[in-house]
């Protein structure tokens, strides 16, 4: 608190910048509303338009969609492993690549005017409509999903390495702060992933609205910031336990120091007992051992 007191923002412009984004993209994220309301005519004649869009040249956008299909997975069973080899079968990949070419072509002009149809319905809704704010919400949840897959896999094929490649003269305490800085590290490279792969994809949604440059680039902008704070919030919770349990077990490092001391000398006074009991020589290793 004394900290807090003693901060002067003006003094410190960056700190004090990241504090306003990281506060701003939280309330985005959890507290703020859609600043389009769309009224319930908008919302129906929308979804008239998106089942206009989906059936407008239905049958042979899906029927190039299949012959696309089915010329991919003809290109990859006659392209085999031998196939640079023969000059026949690089003759007959050239013509299915073609044939997969030409199709694509005819595919593409059919997702084109879909794709148009759904970026008109869009575009009078609005960017900052609640859709246009729920799909950039579920893009990051998506992101966020995959990220932290990708952190919880990593440290549990780190957790197993690291019990299966310990030394045995490692201490508990040892084992805990490098499995500690091996989990907070994978989180880190996974949230931060989760925010690269969202700025990546959302210029994508946004062309899907239409929105003009001006509008685009602020919608970029707020939902690139929302999603850093909520990244940064859990990697700061994250860190924040670490600092705690950390702290906790530095704290108790010279019991459980004394208390492995006790229970070393324990074993060793057992094994005398044993050398002892059973006569002298049986215990040349232990002995080498101990030495």
């Amino acid at each position: 608190m004394s900290y807090v007191s003693r901060w002067r923002p003006l003094r410190t412009p960056r700190l004090t910048l990241t504090l306003l984004l990281y506060i701003f993209g939280l309330f985005v994220a959890f507290g703020a509303r859609p600043p389009v309301t769309v009224t319930d005519a908008a919302q129906e004649r929308y979804w008239r338009e998106m089942e206009a869009a989906d059936a407008f040249d239905a049958a042979p956008r899906l029927e190039a969609e299949r012959d696309l299909a089915r010329a991919a997975a003809a290109t990859r069973r006659a392209n085999g492993a031998l196939c640079f080899a023969s000059a026949g079968c690089r003759a007959n990949v050239a013509r299915l690549r073609t044939r997969e070419r030409a199709l694509l072509d005819v595919a593409k002009r059919h997702r084109d005017a879909h794709a148009t149809r759904v970026r008109d319905a869009k575009k009078k809704l609005g960017l900052w409509s609640a859709l246009g704010v729920a799909e950039a919400k579920a893009l990051f949840k998506r992101a966020y999903d995959s990220g932290k897959v990708y952190a919880t896999r990593t440290s549990y094929y780190d957790t197993f390495w690291l019990i299966l490649a310990g030394r045995s003269d490692d201490s508990l305490i040892e084992l805990l702060l490098r499995w500690g800085l091996q989990v907070l590290a994978n989180f880190t490279v996974g949230m931060t992933t989760a925010v690269l792969r969202f700025a990546w994809a959302l210029p994508s949604l946004i062309a899907s609205f239409g929105a003009g440059a001006l509008s685009a680039a602020a919608f970029y902008g707020v939902a690139v910031v929302s999603a850093a704070s909520v990244a940064s919030s859990l990697l700061l919770l994250l860190f924040g336990t670490a600092g705690g349990v950390t702290y906790g077990v530095v704290a108790a490092a010279p019991a459980l120091a004394r208390l492995e001391q006790s229970q070393r000398q324990a074993e060793r006074q057992r094994m005398l007992r044993e050398r002892a009991r059973k006569g002298p020589g049986a215990y040349r290793y232990q002995d080498a051992h101990l030495d």
